[in-house]
């Protein structure tokens, strides 16, 4: 059966088993209705399919009659932050992120250099129907292109120009650092920058080819090369990217993975001890990031605000919000300062501060912070309603007033359990986190069988 699944991520599917060359057009003339044909960026990651779908993009978008500045292969990030500083209308980035090879998507970018909220979905899903029912424009290419080949420069940058980015104790350390860009779209961006810190870089799969030698997501698992590369090198860290660069996994000195999670907490961490006692700006990320980070902004004072999962509903929070810092729990770092959008530069700058500026190694820090063990898994729930199963669930632990925001999630002081229902297939996602990995599964095995019981 044909894969497509839309949302306020954007649209994805496996090459020509639900996502094809009719329906990036039908969403890209969609998109330029929304944004009133005016000035679009595009650009994409480095999958061999995404050059054809983004020439797909640019002949739709200039049948639209839209100003186009085409970015090339690119990180997400800097075509996000492309469309902030150069006063586009929006974006659409040809990426499937950590998807495998088979699979391509466009990922659309408002005129703030954030991925489409809710409301904004529902207004892209509105221009949808309309082009379905009139049909695609036939009208001859007006629009005229742009070729941005300094985008990744520009992105270098805004980075480098961070307050956070102590860019003098980063030469000074001359950290040694082995890269992992999967010959994604960080390929050149993310050496270049650390290159431009004073940092001595070893590249592994950074050709930009879209050739992706192991499985795309930078979860330990995937990073076997890079883990024994590092202590091979004597390096002093290893970072890791997902295919259109966004997150960022972090290997330390001695080969061993910090899990994801702790990307985010090793950059809070840079952002909270530079911050004056007088900062009470708080730190915003998402119901399934690690209460690590609550431990740590405790330290000073400081509150942690959850949204529900997604990083358009992170970034419209540290908006509302004017926080210190935010991102999710997969390896996402998001600072407002440089825009409002995970960027694997910019987490990579905060963390190699923070070694700088401590003079301690990345484990050595590792070792100083809260330390839980999250446990993730799911259920299907095949032929019965998501919705039930979780309004019982929220209903039998209401005392422990449980967050409805997005699923159900159940805190105790030092473990918590996450349900949410999936979008595209019919299984709940189990999240827990506990003191130890013992404590997070025991929690998930107790809560899958008394989701089993309901059914």
């Amino acid at each position: 059966m044909p894969i497509l699944i839309s949302g306020i991520s954007g649209v994805r599917g496996i090459i020509d088993d639900g996502f094809d060359t009719g329906v990036v057009e039908v969403y890209t003339q969609a998109f330029a209705q929304l944004m009133d044909s005016g000035r679009i960026v595009i650009a994409q990651d480095s999958r061999p399919s995404g050059k054809m779908f983004k020439g797909v993009v640019e002949k739709t978008l200039r049948r639209m009659g839209c100003e186009i500045i085409d970015c090339g292969i690119c990180p997400t990030p800097t075509a996000q932050l492309m469309v902030k500083d150069l006063n586009a209308r929006g974006g659409i980035i040809v990426t499937a992120s950590h998807n495998p090879i088979e699979w391509n998507a466009l990922k659309f970018v408002g005129a703030e250099g954030l991925f489409l909220d809710s409301e904004e979905h529902k207004q892209l899903q509105t221009e949808l129907s309309r082009v379905k029912e009139s049909g695609l424009s036939q009208a001859e290419p007006a629009g005229g292109v742009r070729q941005l080949d300094e985008c990744i420069e520009l992105h270098i940058e805004n980075v480098l120009a961070l307050d956070l980015v102590n860019t003098k104790a980063i030469r000074d350390l001359h950290p040694k650092v082995v890269i992992d860009a999967i010959n994604g779209a960080g390929s050149e961006a993310l050496p270049a920058f650390l290159e431009r810190l004073g940092c001595e870089v070893i590249r592994l799969n950074c050709d930009n080819n879209g050739n992706f030698v192991h499985i795309p997501e930078p979860l330990p698992e995937n990073l076997t090369e890079l883990r024994n590369e590092v202590p091979r090198q004597g390096a002093d860290i290893g970072f890791a990217t997902d295919p259109d660069a966004d997150r960022l996994a972090v290997i330390d000195e001695f080969g061993n993975p910090l899990v994801e999670e702790y990307t985010l907490v090793l950059a809070a961490y840079h952002a909270l001890r530079n911050a004056a006692d007088d900062d009470k700006r708080p730190i915003v990320t998402n119901l399934s990031t690690t209460m690590a980070l609550d431990e740590l902004a405790n330290r000073y004072n400081r509150t942690v605000i959850r949204t529900p999962v997604g990083e358009i509903h992170v970034a419209r929070k540290m908006q509302e919000q004017d926080s210190l810092i935010g991102g999710e729990g997969n390896g996402g770092v998001i600072l407002a300062e440089s825009h409002l959008g995970r960027d694997s530069l910019v987490a990579s700058g905060l963390i190699l501060s923070l070694m700088a500026e401590t003079r301690q190694s990345v484990r050595e820090i590792a070792n100083d912070l809260p330390r839980y063990e999250m446990f993730k898994d799911k259920i299907n729930i095949q032929g019965y309603q998501p919705t039930d199963i979780l309004k019982t669930l929220a209903e039998k632990y209401a005392s422990l007033l449980p967050n409805l925001e997005d699923g159900v999630k159940i805190t105790w002081k030092d473990r918590w359990v996450h349900f949410r229902a999936s979008n595209t297939e019919p299984i709940v996602r189990i999240f827990a986190e506990g003191s130890s990995q013992t404590v997070a599964e025991a929690l998930v095995k107790e809560f899958k069988t008394e989701i089993q019981n309901l059914m």
